[in-house]
């Protein structure tokens, strides 16, 4: 192989390995004040975010790896706490109209609770980008049951959007973690 197209497949594989894999000093950024905003600030409710990051006391002392394991403890507590509502939702519930649409919402979160299993052991793993996928399937699955959901009755509404929010919020701080964002 020629020299010159030696030192461009190196160049270009160098820049591969930058893209995709975060810097040590990625991994190392504080999670201040300044980045929790920079976090916050797309989320569809910055307040709710921050105060989700901030209500761990640890949050004003670590890193984004940290940060991130604090995400996906948020989302987790509220996904298996949400998981059970439903499973009570779908026993207790007498309208056969809306029964099924529980049903569904309860296999989307049985995925969903099984997506935030598989972060953690990603984030054990230092494996960052499968971390983010995890954090976007989360939110897909409180979608899919939002969408499921056919009456501004349901007591589950509020539940899942709670649920989506911290899903969110592990999403905005995973794709940080990884240079995603």
């Amino acid at each position: 192989m020629a020299p010159s197209i030696c030192a461009s497949l190196l160049l270009s594989l160098t820049l591969a390995i930058l893209l995709i894999c975060p810097t040590s000093a990625q991994l190392s950024v504080k999670a201040d004040e300044g980045v929790l905003h920079d976090i916050c600030s797309p989320h569809r409710d910055p307040p709710f975010c921050l105060k989700a990051l901030k209500c761990d006391p640890r949050t004003i002392t670590i890193d984004l790896v940290g940060l991130t394991n604090i995400s996906i403890h948020l989302a987790d507590v509220a996904a298996n706490k949400t998981f059970a509502f439903i499973g009570s939702l779908v026993n207790k519930t007498s309208d056969p109209k809306l029964k099924p649409h529980y049903e569904f919402c309860h296999q989307f979160y049985e995925s969903l609770v099984g997506d935030i299993e598989y972060a953690k052991d990603a984030w054990k793993g230092g494996d960052y980008f499968t971390v983010v996928v995890a954090a976007d399937s989360c939110l897909t699955s409180t979608g899919d049951c939002r969408d499921e959901i056919t009456t501004n009755a349901s007591p589950l509404l509020r539940e899942n959007k709670e649920v989506s929010y911290y899903c969110e919020t592990f999403l905005l701080v995973s794709k940080r973690l990884s240079g995603l964002s």
